[in-house]
C-alpha cells in the first residue's frame, strides 16, 4: 500500500504561517469591527488621502458602451464578455500567488514592485466568469468617469453574483469609502480580507478606514500589515511612518 507523501517541512511552515496570518486577521477585524461606531466619524475626510484607485490591466479609462444612465444588463455583459485565454486552476493560481509575493517582499524599487503587484492582481482579477469580470471593469470604470451610484451598481451585481470574489468586495470596499459609507466600507473591506487574507490594497483601505474613524493605532497596525506584503508600496510607506509616534505613544 502506497502511502502519501508527506508535505515538506517548509510546506508545512509556510502552511502554518499563512493559516495563523489569515486566522489572526480575520479575528482582530471581528473585534475591531464590532468595536467602531459610526460616532467615532469625527475626522475631517479631506484630512486623510483616500488610496489610489486600484489597478485593473487592459480597462478602459472610460467605458462608451455604459454610458447614458441605464441600470447594468446582465444579459448584455454576458453578450459583450470575450472568454477568458487562460484560467488558472486553483493549484497553480494559489503557486503562482504564492511565488510573486515571495518576489514582491524581496523586491524594494518602487517600480519593480508595482510590476510584480500588478501581476497580482491581473491573477485576483479572474473570477472565472466572462460576465462577472466586464461588469467589475464597468463599474471601475464608471468609478473612475465620477458617476458613483452607477459604479456602486455595477460592483453589487459582482458581489452578489461571486461573493467569493475578493476584487469585488475591495472594489466596493473603495467606492464605499469615496461615498463616505465608513461602516459599508468596513463590511465590505472585511470580507475582502476574509476571501484573500493578503490582499494589500484591501488593508491599506482598512488603514485607511481607521485613520478616519479615530483609531490610529489600528491604522498603523494594519498599514504595517499591509507593507509587510508590499515593502515598496510607498503610498503606505508614508502613513506608517505618520502614525508611528501616535501608535506606539498609546501602546506605553
Amino acid at each position: 500500500m502506497l502511502l502519501p507523501l508527506a508535505p515538506s517541512g517548509v510546506e508545512r511552515h509556510s502552511a502554518r504561517m499563512l493559516k495563523a496570518f489569515s486566522l489572526s486577521l480575520i479575528m482582530c477585524f471581528a473585534v475591531i469591527f464590532s468595536a467602531v461606531t459610526i460616532s467615532a466619524q469625527t475626522v475631517d475626510p479631506d484630512s486623510i488621502p483616500l488610496p489610489e484607485l486600484a489597478p485593473l490591466p487592459d480597462a478602459p479609462q472610460r467605458d462608451e458602451g455604459s454610458q447614458g444612465g441605464e441600470e447594468p444588463s446582465l444579459d448584455g455583459a454576458a453578450e459583450n464578455a470575450r472568454p477568458d485565454v487562460f484560467i488558472l486552476s486553483p493549484e497553480d493560481r494559489q503557486a503562482q500567488l504564492d511565488d510573486l509575493f515571495a518576489k514582491l517582499e524581496r523586491e524594494k524599487d518602487p517600480k519593480n514592485a508595482e510590476l510584480i503587484a500588478e501581476e497580482i492582481w491581473a491573477i485576483w482579477l479572474q473570477s472565472g466568469s466572462p460576465s462577472i469580470d466586464l461588469l467589475l471593469r464597468r463599474g471601475v470604470a464608471a468609478q473612475m468617469a465620477g458617476d458613483l451610484p452607477k459604479a456602486r451598481r455595477f460592483y453589487e451585481h459582482v458581489i452578489r453574483l461571486q461573493p467569493d470574489y475578493a476584487e469585488g468586495w475591495a472594489r466596493s470596499a473603495r467606492l464605499a469609502l469615496e461615498q463616505g459609507r465608513v461602516a459599508d466600507a468596513q463590511a465590505d473591506t472585511v470580507q475582502a480580507l476574509i476571501v484573500e487574507p493578503r490582499h494589500f490594497y484591501a488593508l491599506w483601505t482598512l488603514g485607511n478606514i481607521f485613520e478616519r474613524t479615530g483609531q490610529p493605532t489600528a491604522a498603523f497596525e494594519t498599514y504595517s500589515q499591509a507593507l509587510s506584503l508590499y515593502p515598496a508600496l510607498e503610498q503606505v510607506e508614508k502613513r506608517v511612518d505618520a502614525l508611528r509616534g501616535q501608535a506606539e505613544g498609546q501602546s506605553l
